[in-house]
């Protein structure tokens, strides 16, 4: 009786073991490091695994919906892209073996937009994560092409691109593609550096844009007053220079773009009450100019710049006449 209750007692000590063991080894992460900040919303994770440990990893992003990566029984690395949140991103890896999770690892990413003030400066312990750099790359030179060719400059199609097999949801995801990724001609705006870190986009953002978009920059130049943005050339902070659901590659419907800086405005009420005794609307109403098209702050506004200080998109010289544009009396 003394011996049996000595395995009795043993065996859940081996079981707790065996979970507790699992739950250590499996799985670790490569890229990016814990407390990173980057300033795309898309980005790569590059996991290391044990042979034939793992036959899956669930990817869990706080309150979205999870998926599940493949992980072959004879690869050691996996590689896979994720979206972002604005702001602080906890990102559980699980490492899966026949649908039981058996491994876990977890890190903090921080998605930083100049667009939206809460979310321009990381915390204090984050650090900027930038991939392609020379260490980085080493890592995933046994599969992937890190080294563009002159092929590269202008592929036949996107999918020849040497980019394509990492970042093909900037070629695939979008209603509105940008031309150059459309056509993979990614090196058309990055430059192609032999340094610590490659693929780099000259800054400010005009160096690269306004080449391409002269007519449209000589309009605005010979206006009064620019708006901000377009001062300085940070066309990114409005438009995605890759791809969008909204036309002009904004990075969000029109109204809700401006009120992201001019959150004042949203009620509408900046304008003058009129007759009616309330501000003027800023949506869910047509444009006067464009009837196929919905009212928006652009409608009044001209985002890039103009002649008068609130950038209005007709002369206001004569209020009456003015107003007369859009209401006739």
């Amino acid at each position: 009786m003394k011996q049996q209750h000595i395995l009795l007692t043993a065996l859940p000590i081996v079981f707790f073991c065996t979970i507790d063991c699992w739950a250590g080894t499996g799985i670790s992460i490569q890229f990016p490091p814990d407390n990173s900040f980057v300033d795309n919303e898309q980005f790569s994770i590059v996991l290391t695994v044990e042979k034939q440990v793992l036959d899956g990893i669930r990817v869990v992003i706080g309150e979205n919906k999870p998926t599940e990566i493949s992980v072959r029984p004879d690869s050691t690395n996996v590689c896979f892209g994720v979206t972002l949140s604005k702001g602080i991103n906890t990102i559980e890896l699980l490492g899966l073996k026949q649908g039981k999770v058996i491994a876990q690892k977890e890190m903090k990413i921080f998605f930083r937009s100049d667009l939206f003030p809460s979310f321009r400066e990381p915390p204090a312990n984050f650090n900027r994560y930038f991939f392609h750099v020379i260490n980085n790359e080493k890592s995933c030179s046994g599969c992937h092409d890190m080294d563009p060719t002159l092929s590269s400059l202008r592929p036949e199609n996107p999918e020849k691109s040497t980019c394509y097999v990492c970042h093909k949801k900037k070629y695939t995801q979008y209603t509105f593609v940008h031309k150059p990724a459309a056509q993979g001609t990614c090196f058309t705006c990055h430059e192609v550096l032999r340094g610590e870190r490659k693929y780099t986009v000259p800054k400010p953002d005009d160096k690269v844009c306004y080449p391409c978009h002269n007519a449209e920059v000589k309009g605005w130049k010979s206006k009064k007053i620019m708006h901000g943005p377009t001062a300085v050339g940070h066309c990114t902070m409005c438009h995605n220079p890759h791809g969008s659901e909204w036309p002009a590659l904004l990075r969000m419907q029109t109204t809700d773009l401006c009120i992201n800086c001019h959150e004042d405005k949203a009620s509408g009420s900046h304008v003058i009450a009129g007759f009616v005794g309330k501000g003027h609307p800023v949506r869910n109403a047509k444009d006067s100019f464009n009837p196929n098209k919905e009212f928006t702050c652009a409608s009044c506004h001209n985002p890039h710049a103009g002649n008068t200080q609130n950038l209005l998109n007709h002369d206001n010289s004569n209020m009456a006449l003015y107003c007369n544009n859009c209401h006739k009396m």
